[in-house]
């Protein structure tokens, strides 16, 4: 049984080699001298708190994200559908090149994002952030908060933590004045807000190819891709 259990473990991950499943901090800083976590996987839960739990369309929407990080570069992968639609946010920081992916059943696309068009992008958020006075123990790691105003005039509570080795971790996000790696947040693409919380992260090793742009993508402008991507939600229509 024990066998069968770690068997399907390995498959559940997926392929890539791993060396340790982390949830506890303190022991997995012991094992590797005290140092912050530089290369790996961070996943997150999803969930929709302004949509309608009983719809159709949450079923079909992504219930988890994998950040895999490396050198400071990140890539961040989504997928809904049952796997017919997954979208891929490539930051890449020794570059300085930010893309962003489409897969529709078939269709691959991707589209190179501009520093203007991730400045109207990020910009058009947040409105304000002031520290906040709580911590939290969010998988396995010490987290502080910030309380975020919003463009709408909504707050909301963020927590963060510093005891994972990426660099300016959110140069290329909305939350760029937070200086440490997002454990609990929000975001708002297409009409859609999601909730993000840090459920795991996994030690791993991530090949450097991760972070390039795919050449077996079409690639088209980046307004494009919007556009595609605002139609096939629901919800904006």
């Amino acid at each position: 049984m024990k066998r069968a259990i770690f068997i399907l473990l390995i498959l559940l991950i997926g392929t890539g080699a791993f060396f340790y499943f982390y949830k506890g901090g303190d022991l997995f800083k012991k094992m590797i001298g005290g140092k912050a976590i530089k290369e790996g996987v961070i996943e997150y839960d999803i969930t929709y708190p302004k949509a309608d739990p009983n719809s159709m369309m949450i079923s079909g929407l992504p219930s988890k994200a994998f950040l895999r990080f490396k050198d400071n570069n990140m890539v961040n992968d989504m997928s809904g559908m049952m796997g017919l639609i997954s979208i891929t946010y490539i930051s890449n920081q020794t570059t300085k090149k930010v893309a962003q992916t489409l897969t529709l059943i078939n269709k691959k696309y991707v589209s190179d994002i501009s520093v203007e068009e991730m400045n109207k992008m990020n910009g058009s958020y947040l409105s304000g952030i002031e520290p906040g006075k709580n911590t939290q123990e969010i998988a396995g790691f010490k987290c502080k908060e910030e309380i975020v105003k919003l463009q709408n005039g909504e707050s909301i509570h963020v927590f963060y933590t510093n005891d994972i080795g990426i660099t300016n971790p959110n140069w290329s996000n909305p939350y760029s004045k937070i200086d440490g790696v997002l454990m609990d947040f929000q975001m708002e693409r297409y009409g859609l807000a999601m909730h993000l919380k840090a459920k795991s992260v996994l030690v791993q090793k991530i090949e450097d190819t991760a972070f390039d742009i795919p050449d077996d993508h079409k690639k088209i402008p980046f307004a494009e891709l919007e556009k595609i991507l605002q139609e096939l939600n629901p919800a904006s229509n």
